[in-house]
């Protein structure tokens, strides 16, 4: 009787347990205490230390390792935007599968024990393509980042699919996310759009409940500020290293007199343009003002913890003070954790730091990644210019005047345009454009002629040509602008062409609707014995194709890596099918590709390299050219003297 009186009372003490868990999971709340100037969880005093992490930039087979880091230096929260042109990448598409699967990155956090500050945008900049807004917008007579009717369309039923994704995950439904950012610096636009913010904070509250945290981020300064702040939200702030929390938090005392003090994005180090020296921030600055700003009491959140890699063709430009500027593939950052997630002098110091304000745990983590090396690999050519852009097989449009890229449903990449002359030019004559963006090949009768791009800012170049020749131009489109008003702006050839003093019509357009896929979908052909013909012709061999295969040794296991292409020029490549990004290492600072091992195919299987080479390489001379795979990347190399 004994033990059934000991089993008894053991399963009423398991039930008691049980049902203050599910009323403690069920009652969590996430709030604001505007007269203690703090947040409330659960109704205790709290504050979070975030490390900013962009899902859709790290593979989801490293989510855990990267949010186990985090969490092992003391942070309590991820920061993390989400991605709208990814999630559709064209119009009524969407993908939420692998590495954009959300639902999978918000249990990674809860299981890594962090909370998540989510930033949803619609806009949200991250050096991003057109700011992570979807290319297609710019088909319709769009005004971005405003109360413009067909852009709210649009943004509309985005959050009607992304809204009830995220609900789930909310604190007080038992999931990991505690405040929510609508748009993203809006105040430094230029625009101030109170309709447009209003509405957004409206659907949000909407859909996920008027109890849920939303907050603007914006840079300290009034007039900003000013155009930023909405009603029913909280007001956060992003500085970097040498501002005095002091002051900058002063300023936006000015507008929002109580509210818990945040700086949304802290900066540990900076971002990387082409053609521009690797950014670095020193360690003894970020422990210096990050301890100042812990001791004002604030909450911060790191911008980035770990930047990892901007794949494909999503890495976006600026364009200060006129200056076109792409950003490089890689997204290090000169972060606490580096491309590879591997630690650094900067995440330990970083770590005794908050380890004087928040308890960190005492956990176990592999603080390097293994690598590896091989090559060289050799690449040969698999198709050159005259047989590459094939109507048969691409798509292609025919205007009268030349077609920006999104007026033709072209995601990235390049566009051929063609146009066959049905006159006698004098010879040499200039061909000139109204607009070009980025980067243009030019060609008469298969001829490579030579380049010119906005960076160059003289848009002529003289050619020869005579009635009957086919004058192409191959257009590069280096990344949309991710920051200011000029991010509206279309790309390829925009207004008109001339040659001498005569308007050039009918135009061929050949292209695709995502680079992405140029490989899975089988966009380029076979040489077939063609490539003497080229040479003999004096024809351009770029762009051209390369292609390389290689074969891990039996029971090596694929490990990271990096590709080094420094025997090529300038363009793109893909491993597998994916798409590594842009290199262009003569330009620098960045010459190798971090290459996930978990994209490499263990032996027996092969592995599949194809380059598009842009530009003339002397190594295409005899038809073969070289790369091979580093252990230690190189990102910080050289770049031309202006």
């Amino acid at each position: 009787m004994a033990h059934k009186k000991v089993s008894q009372f053991l399963l009423l003490l398991i039930s008691l347990i049980a049902v203050k868990c599910s009323s403690n999971e069920v009652n969590r709340k996430f709030e604001i205490d505007n007269e203690n100037n703090c947040f409330l969880k659960d109704g205790e005093p709290f504050r979070y230390v975030a490390g900013c992490l962009h899902y859709f930039r790290v593979p989801h087979q490293y989510w855990s390792d990267r949010l186990t880091k985090m969490r092992a230096a003391g942070l309590n929260a991820v920061q993390t935007y989400i991605e709208w042109s990814s999630h559709e990448p064209q119009e009524g598409v969407y993908n939420f599968e692998g590495d954009l699967n959300i639902a999978n990155f918000f249990e990674a956090a809860k299981a890594a024990d962090l909370l998540v500050v989510l930033r949803m945008g619609p806009y949200v900049c991250a050096e991003r393509d057109l700011g992570g807004l979807p290319y297609w917008l710019l088909q319709y007579n769009v005004k971005l980042r405003s109360n413009n009717d067909i852009y709210m369309n649009y943004v509309t039923k985005w959050f009607n699919v992304l809204l009830p994704i995220i609900e789930p995950y909310l604190y007080k439904n038992g999931g990991p996310i505690i405040s929510i950012q609508i748009e993203n610096e809006y105040g430094a636009f230029g625009t101030c759009d109170f309709v447009y913010t209003s509405r957004l904070r409206d659907m949000v509250h909407s859909a996920l409940g008027k109890d849920v945290i939303l907050f603007t981020t914006d840079q300290p300064n009034h007039d900003g500020l000013r155009c930023a702040l909405i009603d029913q939200t909280l007001a956060t702030i992003d500085f970097g290293t040498g501002q005095d929390p002091a002051y900058v938090f002063g300023i936006l005392r000015a507008h929002r007199a109580s509210g818990p003090l945040v700086n949304s994005e802290f900066y540990p180090g900076w971002l990387d343009h082409w053609g521009e020296k690797h950014q670095k921030v020193s360690t003894s600055d970020v422990t210096y003002w990050l301890d100042k700003i812990l001791a004002y009491n604030a909450s911060v959140a790191f911008y980035m913890f770990h930047g990892g890699t901007s794949f494909g063709f999503m890495s976006g430009a600026n364009s200060g003070s006129g200056q076109y500027s792409p950003q490089i593939t890689s997204y290090d950052y000169d972060a606490p954790l580096n491309e590879a997630g591997d630690t650094t002098d900067k995440y330990d110091a970083i770590k005794k730091v908050v380890e004087k304000y928040l308890p960190v745990p005492g956990l176990k983590i592999k603080r390097q990644s293994d690598k590896m090396s091989f090559g060289p690999i050799t690449l040969e050519l698999n198709a050159s210019f005259p047989q590459l852009f094939n109507k048969a097989t691409w798509k292609s449009k025919t205007a009268s005047d030349p077609q920006a890229f999104e007026y033709l449903g072209a995601r990235n990449g390049l566009v051929l345009y063609s146009n066959k002359l049905d006159f006698k030019p004098t010879s040499p004559s200039s061909l000139s454009f109204d607009n070009l963006r980025d980067r243009a090949y030019i060609y008469v009768d298969k001829v490579y002629q030579g380049y010119i791009g906005r960076q160059e800012k003289a848009l002529v170049i003289p050619i020869r040509a005579q009635k009957g020749s086919v004058v192409e131009i191959l257009v590069e489109n280096q990344g949309r602008i991710n920051y200011d008003q000029e991010m509206s702006e279309h790309k390829g050839i925009f207004g008109n062409v001339y040659l001498g003093s005569k308007t050039l019509k009918n135009w061929d357009h050949i292209y695709l609707d995502d680079w992405e896929d140029f490989v899975t979908k089988g966009h380029y052909l076979q040489v077939n014995g063609s490539l003497s013909d080229v040479k003999k012709n004096g024809q351009s061999l770029t762009p051209a194709v390369l292609k390389g295969q290689f074969t891990l040794p039996a029971g090596t296991q694929p490990a990271d890596t990096f590709l080094n292409p420094s025997n090529l020029t300038k363009g793109f490549v893909y491993l597998n099918g994916k798409c590594l990004g842009r290199y262009w290492p003569n330009n620098g600072p960045q010459i190798t590709l971090y290459v996930p091992g978990v994209w490499i195919n263990a032996y027996p299987q092969s592995n599949e390299l194809v380059f598009v080479e842009l530009e003339p390489t002397s190594c295409l001379n005899d038809g073969k050219c070289t790369i091979k795979f580093d252990d230690i990347p190189q990102i910080d190399s050289p770049v031309p003297e202006n």
